[in-house]
């Protein structure tokens, strides 16, 4: 795992570096623990500036499940573009699910984990996404969890397989079953 993954580990760590050399600076006016105090907030600034400009496979992956459920949530047919060629049945799938089911603006995606595998050529997303949503006239707020498995076609992420898991309990169920 790059460490860019998540910045707050350094940034912390010097951040808390400045406050200690600010604070012994205070007790004896040295100006050595002033400076160290001004590098390391230099050094909060420059992991910051170095994760931003560091975009990983986990990152664009991330990106790309975000991208996926906005363009199911707007019916968008772009969104079968996001399936391999070879997953006929997924893309079937999605297809129906987009004319039955309404997803409301209140969708919110948590919990992202990503894994990388085969030499960085698959890999699975992990998700969560609540939402309200509207089926055949009924509507209500549910939650959503499951495992979307890429693999890289011509450079570009597809989706080959859908685990859909249990909101609370985790375990696998039926992607079309009702919870």
């Amino acid at each position: 795992m790059w460490f860019t993954e998540n910045p707050w580990p350094p940034m912390l760590l010097a951040g808390l570096g400045s406050l200690v050399c600010f604070g012994l600076w205070n007790s004896n006016r040295r100006n050595l623990y002033l400076i160290l105090a001004f590098v390391c907030l230099g050094i909060v600034g420059a992991v910051y500036v170095v994760e931003r400009a560091i975009v990983t496979d986990g990152e664009k992956l991330q990106a790309e499940v975000v991208q996926l459920c906005d363009q199911f949530r707007k019916r968008d047919p772009a969104t079968l573009d996001h399936f391999s060629a070879n997953a006929t049945d997924l893309r079937l799938l999605c297809k129906s699910a987009m004319e039955m089911v309404e997803i409301h603006d209140d969708l919110r995606l948590t919990d992202f984990h990503t894994k990388l595998t085969g030499q960085n050529s698959q890999a699975s997303v992990h998700f969560r996404a609540n939402a309200t949503i509207s089926v055949m006239g009924f509507t209500g707020h549910h939650p959503f969890r499951c495992i979307l498995d890429f693999q890289k076609e011509g450079g570009a992420w597809k989706i080959v397989d859908i685990q859909r898991l249990d909101p609370i309990k985790g375990d696998k169920i039926n992607v079309m079953e009702k919870r």
